[in-house]
């Protein structure tokens, strides 16, 4: 990949990554009682852990199932 593709790509995914971060914190910060947190912050977690293994998991799935063809 040349150097200045990955610049773009770089940047553009970084702005939407910080862009989109500060939008959920304070989507979710306007729409969770502060008194009730703990409450929800075991569930979020589990599920950015979640989204974050999901394209491993399909990548060794996909793999899996192209050596077996």
């Amino acid at each position: 990949m040349k150097h200045l593709t990955f610049m773009v790509y770089n940047l553009v995914g970084g702005l939407l990554w910080t862009i989109g971060v500060t939008s959920l914190g304070l989507a979710l910060g306007k729409v969770i009682p502060e008194d009730k947190i703990d409450h929800y912050l075991l569930p979020i977690i589990l599920c950015i852990i979640v989204l974050s293994l999901f394209p491993s998991v399909w990548h060794l799935i996909k793999d899996k199932k192209s050596k077996l063809d």
